[in-house]
């Protein structure tokens, strides 16, 4: 048996010795890679807790503490403030519309194509009666007119308008128009028209009125002329006609008049500082109580009851015309051997002009309408008695431009009693 030699011997033992280093490191080598890679497994979930736990609250700014995590959440982030920048323009954008719109005063209803509300404005429930608790409800089952139904039923894209008066106010009347905005929209708009209707009829009445003023005298006038141009007439006859054709010209010129003074007193709401003057009441009245007297009765008494060195501030020609056409309506209405009270005296606000007549007196339906042009509470004999019918819009209009206003007292059968107040300069009210 051949024994190893020590030499082959060391040898086989030396590369054993190796090749159990070499097994040693690598299990060191390994269990340290296990070690690393197992660490930034543990790191890589504790960053990711961290970035859920952020994430539950996105609106703060990510830190670098998420590490491989905050370039993402950066961009979430910077995404999020950018679109909530948005969203808070665009809801600040919708708050100003909506109270742009609540303050228009006319009413306004969006509509779905199904016609269900989708939202409305402040002035849709005193208007329509709809308020933003409607949202959602189909406007025919709170609106019932038959009108409006046909007005929402039209398929065609042209602005339709109705009137029709209003759900809440039977009085007042209300002018619905519907925009089609698109296929599945629509807006149903409704304006309060009764002011404009009244303005108008007011309109139509003033010219019909004007017209029946002129035709008379116009008709008399004519009437003459063509007397005139006719016939072959003596020069007394053509003299009564001349007479006679003064009243009916002096008419028409008092209306013309009339009718200039009250256009000017309506188009300047205030007196010019310049027009103003300091008056003294008393003689003012005087003067205008003498010449009252040729529209006097025989019969009828004219007394005067006037506080001397009482003035006031005020524009001369309009407070004479106020006191005039005061005066003389109280003089026409006032019957045979009536008395007519004039007084001006001194009261808290200043100074008073009153007139007292023991006419047939106004009822009270009519009181506040007697400031109206041409109206009558008797047209049929108030023509008669003369006047253009409107002394009293221009007393209105003459006192509303003195920061003032007439007051009527009246009973029928037991006369009228009208004054008005004027701040006095001797009391320091002016």
């Amino acid at each position: 048996m051949n024994l190893i030699s020590p030499v082959a011997t060391a040898v086989v033992v030396g590369c054993l010795l190796v090749i159990g280093g070499l097994f040693q490191i690598w299990g060191l080598m390994a269990t340290v890679a296990i070690s690393v890679v197992f660490t930034s497994y543990l790191w890589s979930l504790h960053e990711s807790r961290r970035f859920r736990v952020w994430a539950e609250k996105p609106i703060r700014a990510p830190g670098e503490a998420l590490g491989k995590w905050y370039e993402p959440a950066r961009e979430i982030h910077d995404k999020l403030t950018r679109s909530r920048f948005r969203n808070r323009r665009l809801v600040d954008l919708a708050r100003k519309y909506r109270n742009s719109s609540d303050s228009i005063p006319d009413a306004w209803v969006v509509l779905n194509q199904q016609m269900i509300i989708e939202a409305v404005n402040h002035a849709a429930s005193p208007l329509l009666g709809l308020t933003h608790t409607d949202v959602g409800r189909p406007i025919f089952a709170l609106i019932r007119n038959p009108e409006i139904q046909q007005l929402l039923d039209e398929n065609d894209n042209q602005v339709n308008v109705v009137e029709i008066p209003a759900p809440t106010e039977e009085h007042v009347r209300l002018e619905l128009r519907l925009i089609r905005v698109s296929p599945n929209q629509n807006i149903l708009i409704a304006r309060d028209v009764s002011e404009l209707n009244r303005l108008l009829s007011m309109r139509q009445d003033f010219i019909a009125n004007v017209s029946h003023e002129l035709r008379s005298p116009l008709t008399v006038l004519i009437g003459y002329i063509e007397s005139i141009y006719e016939g072959d007439l003596d020069q007394a006859t053509l003299r009564d006609i001349i007479v006679r054709l003064n009243s009916p010209a002096q008419r028409m010129k008092s209306l013309v008049d009339d009718l200039l003074m009250l256009t000017r007193l309506e188009s300047s709401p205030e007196p010019e500082l310049e027009a103003l003057a300091r008056i003294d009441g008393a003689n003012l009245i005087l003067g205008i109580a003498q010449e009252a007297e040729t529209l006097k009765g025989e019969n009828h008494e004219l007394v005067l009851h006037l506080e001397p060195d009482l003035h006031v501030t005020a524009v001369g020609d309009e407070l004479h015309s106020a006191i005039m056409n005061l005066l003389t309506n109280a003089i026409r209405y006032s019957p045979d051997g009536g008395s007519i009270h004039v007084n001006w005296r001194r009261v808290n606000q200043g100074a008073r002009f009153e007139v007292s007549d023991e006419g047939v007196g106004i009822a009270a339906e009519h009181i506040p309408r007697i400031t109206e042009r041409f109206y009558r509470v008797d047209p049929a004999s108030s023509r008669t008695k003369g006047g253009t019918g409107l002394g009293l819009a221009i007393v209105k209009h003459v006192l509303r431009r003195h920061q003032s206003s007439l007051q009527v007292e009246s009973k029928p059968g037991a006369g009228s009693t009208f004054h008005f107040d004027l701040p006095s300069v001797d009391t320091g009210e002016c």
